[in-house]
């Protein structure tokens, strides 16, 4: 592997030391193995590898992380803001908006050709006026009953909240309203949590908008 990067990195004039690009990729292990010998995820790390070996002032990745598990995934990102920490540009398209929600600063919303937003993160995420409300009941929760309190718009159970109770997570247009109700109606919970929406949950609004315009 050491050769193929140093056979790309000789095609330009300033390129990054081969050693150390190997390590922030979590390829050091490899150095000596040949690139046929790796496995999907790894051919992949070093592909984006050779996209910054140059140095360049901007680079456009599809989906880069395709093929990745979850470790390979975070070694990625995290060497992906090391480059552009330095004040390197990166242009990412993906439909993995987890991965987007990671690394983007700014968002561009693209459907059938349509461009439904161009902002920052943030801004484009507060377009959703829904939040996430994850709290944790004594018992096993009532779903339905849990649907018909104020602004409730959809209710999912998340798995155990400790090593008794249930963790339910509901998404809501009224944060505020919905736990004042938790409390006037007596429920008993505990490690209440608000979120803010997601950047898939953002999408999935502004598509959904569009489709019925």
């Amino acid at each position: 592997m050491t050769e193929v990067v140093d056979f790309v990195a000789h095609h330009y004039p300033n390129p990054r030391p081969t050693a150390q690009l190997l390590e922030q990729f979590g390829l050091s292990g490899l150095a000596r193995r040949q690139t046929g010998g790796l496995s999907g995820g790894e051919k992949r790390r070093l592909a984006v590898a050779l996209a910054l070996v140059g140095n360049p002032t901007l680079v456009l990745l599809d989906e880069p992380t395709t093929g990745l598990d979850v470790d390979g995934r975070l070694v990625l990102w995290e060497a992906l803001r090391a480059y552009h920490a330095t004040g390197g540009t990166i242009v990412l398209t993906s439909h993995y908006l987890e991965e987007v929600q990671a690394l983007a600063e700014r968002v561009i919303v693209i459907d059938h050709g349509h461009v439904l937003a161009d902002d920052t993160l943030a801004d484009v995420i507060g377009r959703v006026a829904v939040r996430r409300v994850a709290l944790t009941l004594p018992d096993a929760a009532d779903l339905a009953a849990l649907r018909g309190l104020p602004g409730v718009v959809d209710v999912g159970a998340v798995g155990a909240g400790g090593t008794v109770g249930n963790r339910v997570e509901l998404l809501t247009s009224d944060a505020d309203a919905l736990v004042r109700e938790l409390i006037r109606a007596d429920t008993a919970f505990s490690d209440l949590e608000v979120r803010s929406a997601s950047l898939e949950e953002a999408f999935l609004a502004l598509t959904r908008k569009e489709v019925a315009a």
